[in-house]
């Protein structure tokens, strides 16, 4: 077992080539996602990786967040989150559960001797690997959530309506673009703020926009899509990815541009892209509820529902969380996980569900 901080090259190098090596591993797992949400949090970057007969066979983000009720520690700080453990392809699964096991004993012990209140955690969509941090967490809570994919491999079977929009989309006639100028990446963020605002949600803090642009899209990681009605942007999307997994990050769009559909070009496009690249996941992120037109839309490009989980093992009693109440947590730890608000409804409760 070693415990590595990615501002040391030599160990940054080593969680670099490990992660590397795992296909199936999402970008927020690696030391340029650390990089990408270092001034956001601010967070302190302590990366796990188990090592087998001296080959290094998984790795475990790890993020020490400070806040005055109690430092946490957790493997999904701010939006998007995706991580916790990941492995090499063709472990056995003794071998797997070994190093679930190995990597999950010393998180815990890490927590302890940082005198961390909680330690949070996230299974993977793509691996059913719930049991195992069941079995060698132990966690306090467990909060079912689903994100919805699409198996690039397969054929993509979308709806009528879809295939409806796509073709709105190209009657009008929108020039899809790759964007690689910071200029129109702050036209993208700006419309994104707006879009946000209308509706009455929380923008994405600009630093993470600048950052993924910064360091992702240079290295291939990133990718930002425009879709423009001459010199005027009529939507953008933002995907992040990592060899076999694509994700769609954040989109928005130019509410006057609604009938005409380009996001349903941005979708078609980035698709396509990814395809040409070896992807096999097109990962949508989670929906506000399965009930959402959100959800819906995403369902008539031909996804498949996957569930995942955060799963919380509490260092203190967990009536010491509950008396902060749910506003002094979400304050305190804003852009991070702790514990499922309905953990402050129903006390006691260990599953929790979104549907």
């Amino acid at each position: 077992m070693a415990l590595i901080e990615p501002a040391e090259p030599a160990a940054r190098a080593r969680f670099g080539a490990l992660f590397e090596a795992c296909p199936w591993a999402f970008i927020q797992q690696s030391t340029l996602w650390a990089d990408v949400v270092a001034e956001i949090g601010p967070d302190r970057p302590l990366f796990l990786i188990a090592s087998e007969a001296g080959e290094d066979v998984a790795g475990l983000p790890l993020y020490l967040y400070s806040a005055a009720p109690g430092d946490i520690l957790t493997s999904v700080p701010q939006p998007g989150p995706l991580g916790g453990v990941f492995v090499r392809d063709g472990l056995s699964a003794e071998r797997r559960e070994k190093a679930y096991a190995a990597l999950l004993a010393e998180a815990l012990a890490l927590a302890g001797r940082l005198h961390c209140i909680a330690l949070s955690l996230i299974t993977s969509p793509l691996h059913d690997d719930l049991a195992l941090y069941e079995r060698h967490l132990e966690p306090t809570s467990v909060l079912e959530n689903f994100t919805q994919l699409i198996p690039l491999e397969e054929t993509v079977r979308r709806s009528g309506g879809q295939r409806n929009n796509l073709t709105r989309a190209r009657r009008f006639g929108f020039v899809v673009e790759e964007c690689r100028d910071e200029a129109q990446l702050h036209d993208w963020y700006a419309l994104h703020q707006r879009r946000h605002e209308a509706v009455g949600a929380v923008p994405l803090d600009r630093r993470l926009i600048e950052n993924i642009f910064r360091v992702l899209l240079p290295r291939e990681k990133a990718l930002l899509l425009l879709a423009k009605d001459g010199e005027r942007l009529a939507a953008g999307c933002l995907y992040i990815l990592h060899r076999k997994v694509l994700d769609v990050f954040a989109i928005s769009m130019d509410s006057d541009y609604a009938e005409h559909a380009p996001n349903a070009l941005l979708a078609d496009r980035s698709q396509a892209w990814a395809k040409e690249r070896g992807v096999a996941i097109y990962n949508w992120q989670s929906s506000p509820s399965r009930t959402s037109g959100v959800y819906a839309h995403k369902q008539q490009w031909g996804s498949r529902e996957a569930p995942y989980h955060f799963v919380t093992r509490l260092l203190c009693p967990p009536e010491r969380i509950t008396a902060l109440g749910a506003d002094t947590v979400h304050a305190a730890y804003a852009g991070h996980y702790l514990v499922p608000f309905g953990f402050f409804e129903t006390p006691g409760e260990r599953r929790f569900r979104k549907h």
